[in-house]
């Protein structure tokens, strides 16, 4: 299943918040989709997942505002 959280016009650190809450209550094999439009954010969802072993996919979609999967 994807799940998606939009976190535009948000800053650090509720989208890292949201994130988190939303992915403690996802099944193993779910994908999270998380908008972001501020590059603290990016760096701090990205930092944390990888630390966790999360496979993460990030991809700049417009100047400044990136989609990052993470798979649980």
């Amino acid at each position: 299943m994807v799940h998606e959280i939009m976190c535009m016009g948000e800053i650090c650190p509720l989208p890292l918040l949201k994130t988190r809450k939303k992915y403690e209550e996802m099944k193993e094999g779910d994908v999270l989709k998380v908008v972001v439009d501020h590059r603290c954010s990016l760096d701090n969802i990205e930092t944390y997942f990888s630390k966790i072993g999360c496979t993460l996919k990030i991809e700049e979609v417009l100047t400044g505002v990136w989609e990052i999967y993470i798979k649980k």
